[in-house]
Order: C-alpha cells, then sequence, then structure tokens
C-alpha cells in the first residue's frame, strides 16, 4: 500500500526537538469506500487481520490508554492492558504507522514476558520480580529515548512510574506512591533496600498533604524530561487537589499547585473545581500547562489547565450547568472526561462526556477560546460502538488523532472528519 507522507513538528514538552516524517496508509474512505480499513468490525473474523503481531483483543479484559507518536521510529506507542484488575497481565506495545504491525516493547502478554523487572527476595523468603505493566494507564517519552509507563496496581495498592529500556524491554523504578509492601530485613536483595539505594527513592519521595503521607494521585501523569507531574483529588479528604511535581532522577514530591474543596488557595492562584475529590482520568501537556479534563462536577465537565512553572490555574473550557453565565468558551457539547485526552493541531479532542456514550462522538475545545463542538466521523468510525474508547495521541503538526475504539487504532482527522482502520 501507498504511503502518504505528513511533517511532524515533535513537541517541546520531548528531551530535544526534531522534525521527521511520519508515513501513514494510503487510505481514503470517501473515494475508495469498499478499502477494508474503511469499515470497522470487531468480529472475531478481524481480529489480527489489519498489521501483523498479536491483536489488543484477545477475549478478555482489554483497554488501550494513553500513548504518544514517536516520529523516529513511525510509531505510535501505546499501553495495553490484557488481564483482570490484580494480575501482571500488561504491556507496552509499538505499533508502525505505516502498516499497522505490533510489536510488544515490554510487559506480559498473558503466555510471554518481554524484559525483565528487577530481582528480590520478600519478607517469607520467596523470589519475585517487581516491576511488572499489570494495569498499565499512560505512557510518555522519556529521557534518552526511554518509555514512561504510569502502572496503577488499584486503588488501595500503590501506583508506580516504571522507566522500559525501549532496546530490552527491561523496567526499573522512578517513583512510587508508597513504599513497596514488603517487610524482609534490610539487605542487598530487600526491595526497599533497593528502591532506596539504586532508584533514589526514599520517604522524601512520598506526596504529602494535610497531616498525610504516601497520596495516591490519579492515573495519569504528564512529563518535560525533568519531571514527572501527577494530579493529587484530595484523597484521603484533607490532604488538599492540585498539582505535585517529582525529578524523574529521584527526590522530593513538592506541590506545584493546591488548594482545598472550599476553594481556598494553599499554593497558586487562579479558579478552583469546588467538589470533594474530582474525578481525572486524563491529561495532556499543553507548552507549560498541565491540562486535565474532570467530572461530573455540579458545575458540568471542565477542561482545565495548571501552569508547571507558577502553579496558575485557569478553566479552558466548561458548559457550566448551574450558572450558564459561568461557562468558558461556546458552544452546547460538553467536555469529555471518561476517555483519555490529546492537544493537537486542531485543538484538544477530548471523548466520553457521559457513561452512556457508546458511539464515537468527540468533543474538540479551542485551546484559546474554549469553544466546543461535536465534528461528525466518516469511515472507519462512523458507526462503531464502544463504551471505552480513548484519544490516544495527537499526530503533531496534522489535524489527526489516534483514536481507541472497539479494542483496535483508527486514524481521525479533526478537520474532515475522515478516519480509517489502522491495527487491530
Amino acid at each position: 500500500m501507498k504511503n502518504i507522507t505528513l511533517l511532524l513538528s515533535l513537541s517541546l514538552t520531548l528531551v530535544g526537538t526534531a522534525q521527521a516524517a511520519v508515513r501513514l496508509p494510503a487510505t481514503d474512505c470517501a473515494k475508495t469506500p469498499s478499502d477494508a480499513r474503511c469499515k470497522f468490525s470487531d468480529a472475531s473474523s478481524r481480529i489480527g487481520k489489519t498489521g501483523t503481531g498479536l491483536p489488543f483483543k484477545l477475549g478478555g479484559f482489554e483497554f488501550i490508554g494513553s500513548g504518544y507518536v514517536d516520529g523516529a521510529s513511525n510509531s505510535v506507542v501505546v499501553p495495553v492492558e490484557f488481564g483482570s484488575q490484580d494480575d501482571t497481565q500488561g504491556v507496552v506495545m509499538r505499533v508502525d504507522l505505516a502498516t499497522g504491525n505490533r510489536s510488544i516493547v515490554s510487559g506480559y502478554d498473558g503466555e510471554e514476558w518481554k524484559g525483565a523487572g528487577v530481582a528480590y527476595v520478600s519478607d517469607r523468603g520467596a523470589r519475585g520480580e517487581a516491576y511488572d505493566l499489570g494495569r498499565v494507564k499512560v505512557v510518555r517519552p522519556g529521557p534518552g529515548g526511554s518509555i514512561l509507563a504510569l502502572v496503577d496496581k488499584g486503588l488501595q495498592s500503590r501506583s508506580e512510574l516504571i522507566k522500559i529500556d525501549p532496546n530490552t524491554g527491561n523496567r526499573s523504578l522512578v517513583w512510587a506512591s508508597k513504599v513497596f509492601n514488603d517487610a524482609a530485613p534490610s539487605g542487598p536483595t530487600a526491595i526497599r533496600d533497593i528502591e532506596a539505594q539504586r532508584f533514589n527513592f526514599g520517604s522524601n519521595a512520598l506526596c504529602r498533604g494535610g497531616d498525610k503521607t504516601a497520596l495516591k494521585p490519579s492515573e495519569t501523569f504528564e512529563t518535560d524530561g525533568q519531571f514527572a507531574y501527577f494530579f493529587l483529588a484530595n484523597s484521603p479528604s484533607g490532604t488538599g487537589i492540585g498539582l505535585v511535581k517529582v525529578p524523574l532522577s529521584g527526590g522530593n514530591c513538592s506541590w506545584v499547585s493546591q488548594y482545598w474543596p472550599d476553594g481556598k488557595s494553599e499554593i497558586g492562584a487562579g479558579p478552583t473545581i469546588n467538589t470533594l475529590s474530582p474525578l481525572v482520568f486524563a491529561s495532556s501537556l499543553l507548552g507549560r500547562e498541565f491540562v486535565a479534563a474532570t467530572g461530573p462536577n455540579p458545575s458540568g465537565n471542565t477542561l482545565f489547565a495548571i501552569n508547571t512553572q507558577t502553579g496558575e490555574r485557569r478553566t479552558l473550557s466548561a458548559k457550566n450547568l448551574q450558572t450558564p453565565a459561568r461557562s468558558k468558551g461556546a458552544g452546547e457539547a460538553e467536555v469529555g472526561y471518561l476517555g483519555t485526552l490529546a492537544v493537537g493541531s486542531a485543538g484538544i479532542a477530548t471523548l466520553r462526556g457521559a457513561s452512556r456514550t457508546e458511539y464515537f462522538e468527540p468533543v474538540m475545545v479551542n485551546s484559546q477560546t474554549g469553544d466546543r463542538k461535536m465534528p461528525s466521523a466518516t469511515g472507519s468510525l462512523k458507526d462503531a460502538r464502544d463504551s471505552g474508547s480513548n484519544i490516544v495521541a495527537a499526530i503533531p503538526g496534522t489535524s489527526k488523532f489516534i483514536v481507541a475504539f472497539g479494542k483496535a487504532l483508527h486514524v481521525w482527522d479533526a478537520k474532515t472528519g475522515a478516519s480509517f482502520l489502522l491495527s487491530q
């Protein structure tokens, strides 16, 4: 299949700047609607037929999260959760943008492991290996070509930020929300000593708020190559809402912006989301701002931004249901908050503004005015149904986005509405 070439300007959030040519399948569903990439079906006969490699859908619970486009390898890097809530099944995949071919970078797919974590001996004398990718949620580019992956083990378990070597798939720790649940005596094989000595993860790395410590962040993060940024949502109560940062080299977790559910600001200035514990599942970077969506707040779904340097907060877009005069931006559509989002040249793409959403109904937000619109989709996404869809990544320098829908990846153009199947 012929390829079209698009100019890709890599974001300044990467380590350094570069330009690369990104090649996509030359699919035009308006001209050739019979093309296999133009009609999507999740039937078992179609699984694994678009692109080679292990398919996303394996017959169990699968989740494709937020990733990024890597122009140097002409690919999109995505997190894929395969198993149930408490197992080790999860991988980071690389999908070729020209062919849709899939390859596993790191993790366990239920049958085979790629890469290794860190070996330790538990307090019961059993040998173990830390840092699997079960419940991997988000991946972002790390320093030196590495991949950073956020793994959330569940509400009562810890969150881990893991660094992956893209060549070997080996995994190491960058940061965790609390100390490892193991009480082995101090020594070279004790996991707590390994984390403190090898990864500079000591008690000062834990996030604190109020009189509590070891705070757990929302299921998303961003990085500027020096720090990782996490959103804390006043959980447990009395710890504060806002943005924290952790050095990628290890060290203190510190607040960038902090306020309380009643609107009192502790660090940083600007509007607050006055709810006890705002739900935040998705984020992106817009210049130096951490951008995230939250809902269903009493005042409506909200897209907000926090400056990672100053802690200043602002509302990017919101359809205020209680007080329409306090809405930000025009448009009848509500910001999507249940699906992941991405910042691209065409604006900020959000998805799933309500739990009942099954069709592909993205809401685009103008990053300058906050105006919201719901563009249509043609091609592979026109009639597709999936209540767990996500905006995976923007293709920088274009109006296109990578979308996870129906346990497959699609390319969608926010300006024209055209879409086609990339990989299934």
